[in-house]
């Protein structure tokens, strides 16, 4: 499915028709790459080593497959494999289930949609950019391997900016920092959200082009007990909880996840999840974290451990045989529903209209607490054939 974008009522287009993330082009070569598995890796150590240092970029990946209706990919073809076609990559079998990916060309040259936001992205960069030295060289080294490992061949012309850096290495530099606002300034004409690679962020910090308190506001104040639970965190993003090692999980092998997936988005809990958490970065944008929404993930907290035994059981209840049961002639004294109303625990509220996220996000968070060392059950999986 392609979308051709030339002027401001596509952009207001896009997000009538529910459009409302934009992810970074690293995110969704991390996904693609992984998808392949190693059977298609023409540098399998090196592709590896790529997505190990990338897995919570992976993860974002096939969170966004299944939290959002629609998502746009932006002229992915001038990033990565010129020679394929949209519908030729592993990742385009999503739409085999349901139209989520979507091919968008924003054009080139004078007076396109792409030349318009990347004209604005450079005069950002320029405010910031004096040609001086602002990244350290382990960083720098650390994001120049990843993109030839990604076999990244993107790079936007830095005309037009003051001072241009040199050496070679601080200009490819630039250019993935100025595709990184870019694309931010594609999620701002929808009126959406931005999805950072994770080292994509950590430059954008190390420019000082800004943080987002948003998400940080969400981890410390709605989803800092839940965290306590999970091995899955990046230094880079603030943590919310993901449905990667639960999807992990149940897969045998990597294209197996793009059924999983499909599975999932049918499902009324991801309905759920996706309105309650709508509800909750409006809130946060807000600077709000709501009292009702701390309820919630308490009771999903409570739910968790149980689920990994980490409180006691409930207390134990005895009901009385009447003198009916006795004649009979079962045995008189106490019946124990304990196990009975343990394996019942919330499952009223749980499976109501609008509460069924609870059950999602618990698993969730079990899944995550089950994997201390993720990346062996991604690479085990990588591999399988």
């Amino acid at each position: 499915m392609r979308i051709t974008i030339a002027n401001e009522s596509d952009w207001k287009q896009l997000a009538a028709q529910g459009f409302s993330t934009v992810l970074d082009p690293m995110v969704v070569r991390c996904g693609e790459l992984f998808l392949r598995g190693v059977q298609e890796a023409v540098a399998a150590e090196t592709v590896w080593e790529l997505l190990e240092s990338n897995v919570h970029g992976v993860a974002m990946f096939f969170d966004r497959l299944v939290l959002d209706d629609k998502i746009p990919i932006f002229n992915y073809g001038d990033t990565f494999d010129m020679k394929l076609n949209f519908d030729q990559r592993v990742f385009s079998r999503i739409n085999d289930y349901d139209d989520v990916l979507y091919d968008v060309d924003t054009g080139f040259g004078p007076g396109s949609a792409y030349d318009e936001v990347k004209l604005a992205a450079l005069a950002e960069l320029a405010k910031l950019y004096d040609g001086t030295h602002r990244v350290s060289q382990a960083l720098a080294e650390d994001i120049l391997e990843e993109l030839s490992a990604a076999e990244y061949e993107w790079s936007p012309s830095l005309y037009g900016l003051p001072h241009l850096p040199e050496p070679q290495n601080e200009k490819t530099l630039a250019a993935f920092l100025l595709g990184g606002l870019i694309f931010g300034g594609y999620a701002q004409r929808m009126e959406g959200d931005h999805v950072l690679q994770p080292k994509r962020s950590r430059l954008f910090l190390a420019v000082a082009l800004g943080k987002d308190t948003t998400g940080h506001l969400i981890e410390e104040n709605l989803f800092a007990e839940l965290k306590s639970f999970s091995h899955f965190h990046s230094q880079d993003l603030p943590w919310m909880p993901s449905l990667f090692p639960y999807l992990l999980s149940r897969a045998q092998t990597p294209i197996d996840l793009i059924k999983l997936v499909a599975d999932l988005r049918g499902k009324s809990e991801v309905e759920d999840y996706r309105a309650w958490l709508s509800e909750i970065l409006q809130d946060a944008k807000d600077g709000k974290v709501s009292i009702e929404k701390r309820k919630d993930v308490k009771a999903i907290l409570t739910a968790i451990e149980r689920t990994l035994g980490s409180v006691p059981s409930l207390p134990k209840v005895e009901v009385k045989l009447t003198l009916a049961d006795a004649v009979k002639a079962k045995p008189p004294g106490s019946v124990d529903l304990t196990p009975a109303l343990q394996a019942l625990w919330g499952w009223f509220l749980d499976a109501l209209p609008g509460n069924r996220y609870r059950k999602l996000l618990t698993r969730a968070v079990v899944a995550d607490n089950e994997y201390p060392k993720l990346t062996n059950r991604m690479k085990g999986l990588w591999s399988a054939r």
